[in-house]
């Protein structure tokens, strides 16, 4: 009984513990389309040029360097560089892998209020303060898209 309670918990692990591959991250980028338009508009206005944050921040989801290295090591399928964040499908791998990495529950669950507030403040992004008005701007983005 030890043993098949064993095998089953390494099997949910073992599930849990892949690495998405680019595929899924595609996958997921047609489920969270509205959202990913509407942090789009909120970080860059759809300039997929953009750089900001003092040069810190690139591409149209305004992506700093340390989240890039994050996503990639959840997904290390996802190849390119740093600089490639300014293409737009490549940054919205990123973002996905990233939220995949810190926020697998409100991916499913398409919670956009804990990604958006995520991918502003970090992995503990949802319970700061300070990413409350980052979130009502996506917010207002997501029904002006209707």
């Amino acid at each position: 009984m030890i043993r098949t309670i064993t095998c089953v918990l390494f099997l949910i692990a073992t599930v849990f513990a892949q690495k998405p591959t680019v595929e899924r991250l595609d996958e997921v980028r047609a489920e969270l389309r509205p959202f990913l338009d509407a942090l789009i508009a909120v970080e860059s206005g759809g300039d997929d040029a953009a750089v900001g944050d003092n040069g810190k921040a690139i591409g149209c989801l305004q992506i700093w360097r340390i989240y890039y290295t994050d996503a990639k090591q959840h997904c290390p399928g996802l190849g390119g560089e740093y600089d490639d964040c300014t293409q737009r499908i490549y940054a919205e791998r990123v973002t996905v892998a990233y939220l995949l990495r810190y926020a697998r529950h409100a991916v499913a669950t398409k919670h956009y209020e804990v990604l958006a507030r995520i991918h502003n403040g970090g992995p503990a992004g949802a319970s700061k303060k300070a990413t409350a008005p980052y979130w009502a701007k996506v917010s207002k983005a997501l029904t002006t898209k209707g």
